[in-house]
């Protein structure tokens, strides 16, 4: 949404990060299935005279929007393991972070707030919010009708990486993106425990956190849904 809504922004925003670090290109890899934010973006880089910058169509597949992941896909290069970006001579920002640049720059407004996702199906209304940085998980859920007789559990952050709330009265953070009141169906409980020893080998190499030894027991038992998503 931010793209769609505010590109002339992220990209005044991608220019300043460009200058400071002495980058001879910009790459901004948006998925396929964002075509409105594809054509927006666009639209911006041509009328902010940009030309170092460039579009990149990417597929639309987890975790293709991880860092690692992301310049794998975009330049062909691997980050080392343990490594970082710069060493390749890379660095990856998101456009909320090239947006907060250009209105702290340009602008000279520090990080107030930024835009939330509300969504699951506990919450009435899913949308996206602009809200205020500090402004509790409460008042978001009433901006968007207020809770469902389906919520489960609210999660802030997203499905895969973000971590559940004890209550409803947690602030909103400048990191915050996405506040998830998720049914049983959508986040369900944990099942028991399977015949998998739990090093924890797996999850420790796995380049995006995840946990590749329930993604084998989902797909033992038949479960390809939940593996796909």
């Amino acid at each position: 949404l931010l793209m769609r809504e505010r590109a002339a922004r992220v990209v005044a925003g991608g220019r300043v990060l460009q200058h400071l670090l002495g980058a001879k290109n910009c790459l901004i890899g948006i998925e396929a299935n964002k075509a409105v934010a594809v054509a927006a973006m666009d639209a911006a880089l041509a009328e902010g005279h940009f030309p170092e910058a460039e579009v990149v169509v990417i597929p639309t597949r987890y975790p293709s929007g991880g860092e690692k992941q992301l310049i794998r896909i975009l330049t062909g290069k691997q980050v080392p393991s343990g490594g970082l970006p710069a060493e390749l001579g890379m660095v990856c920002h998101n456009v909320a972070t090239a947006a907060a640049v250009a209105d702290a720059v340009l602008a000279g407004r520090p990080l107030l707030s930024r835009i939330v996702t509300i969504t699951g199906e506990g919450v009435a209304n899913p949308q996206n919010l602009e809200c205020l940085c500090g402004t509790p998980a409460a008042e978001l859920i009433r901006q968007a009708g207020g809770y469902t007789e389906k919520v489960a559990r609210l999660i802030l952050g997203g499905p895969m990486m973000g971590f559940a709330l004890s209550n409803d009265e947690v602030p909103t953070t400048k990191g915050a993106n996405c506040l998830l009141a998720a049914s049983a169906a959508e986040a369900p409980a944990p099942g028991p425990a399977r015949p998998c020893i739990r090093c924890g080998e797996c999850a420790r190499v796995c380049p995006v956190d995840l946990l590749p030894q329930q993604l084998y027991w989902y797909s033992r038992a038949k479960d390809l849904d939940k593996v796909q998503d």
